[in-house]
């Protein structure tokens, strides 16, 4: 869950990547505890205890009529199963800082990325980074069965966006997290964005409630979501415009999936990972000439870019 009990182990700190700001990297922490029950979230009825749910292994479902019915490897801890899929994409599936949202995706297309996860071929440039090793353990633990359930199920859950993008010179203050997100620093002095871009909730505390309708904000540098909507017209230096596979709307085309609304820093990450090698698989080689001669600066603009289209 987002608020945990307990601390994570020390690992052994990954050589800085290239395009920093979109892998955070921070000294090993603990979660929050959760705070006392019960708790609430604008627009749901619902009343949960956080702490109550995680001892029953259950997830807060706030918006139950907003998706099918769950099947239990996304919404419940087994003693010895895998990470419920929820813990970390939620319920909804918009997915949370560091972890993809799957809601949309096509079934073929989840099935296949968590098999890319378990062979090896799906990695990440950040040697340890967090997420990505904790998405290898899942999948090496799940069964095909409990995997065509989830992928079914959010290959049926409608997508929505919850990225905003802002347009900056200065952002507010911020440190890495050990788990691969940014921080905002309590009573920080704003800084020049200096061409990252840095992505932070708009509410902490709604985003720890794991409330899938809290936004997500994406400060860019001034003038990136118009570089960036040349770049994916054009193709940049390749040529081959982003609408040629993943649709003219960007909102996916067959088991391409879609670009438009997608977190910032995961759309980064993943060009990234493909430019490196670090992500491999039948599914990303399509994706290798396209991204081999674009730059840190290009990839911030794309970013920047399609996290402002709406899906």
């Amino acid at each position: 869950m987002a608020f945990a009990l307990g601390a994570c182990g020390p690992r052994a700190p990954a050589p800085s990547p290239h395009l920093a700001w979109a892998y955070p990297t921070g000294k090993p922490e603990a979660l929050a505890e959760a705070p006392p029950g019960p708790h609430h979230v604008p627009g749901s009825p619902l009343a949960l205890d956080l702490i109550a749910l995680e001892k029953s292994g259950a997830l807060p479902d706030w918006f139950p009529d907003e998706h099918p019915p769950p099947p239990a490897i996304v919404k419940r801890e087994s003693p010895k199963g895998p990470t419920p899929c929820g813990e970390c994409h939620l319920i909804a599936g918009v997915g949370f800082p560091g972890a993809a949202d799957l809601a949309g995706l096509t079934e073929a297309y989840i099935i296949e990325q968590v098999k890319e996860f378990r062979s090896g071929r799906r990695r990440s440039s950040q040697l340890d980074r967090f997420d990505t090793m904790e998405m290898i353990k899942v999948a090496q633990a799940v069964s095909d069965a409990d995997l065509k359930a989830a992928a079914s199920y959010y290959a049926r859950t409608p997508r929505r966006t919850r990225q905003m993008v802002i347009e900056t010179d200065r952002v507010p203050a911020t440190r890495p997290s050990y788990f691969g997100w940014m921080e905002l620093v309590p009573n920080g002095r704003p800084e020049p964005i200096g061409g990252r871009i840095i992505e932070v909730p708009e509410d902490r505390a709604r985003l720890f409630l794991m409330d899938p309708h809290t936004l997500i904000i994406d400060y860019a540098p001034q003038g990136s979501v118009v570089r960036g909507e040349r770049l994916v017209r054009t193709g940049g230096p390749a040529g081959q415009a982003c609408r040629t596979c993943h649709g003219a709307d960007l909102r996916g085309l067959g088991d391409a999936p879609p670009l438009a609304g997608r977190s910032a820093a995961y759309l980064a990450r993943m060009l990234w990972d493909i430019k490196t090698g670090a992500r491999g698989g039948p599914s990303t080689a399509p994706m290798q000439a396209p991204v081999a001669k674009l730059s840190e600066a290009e990839i911030t603009d794309i970013a920047a870019y399609l996290a402002a289209r709406a899906p």
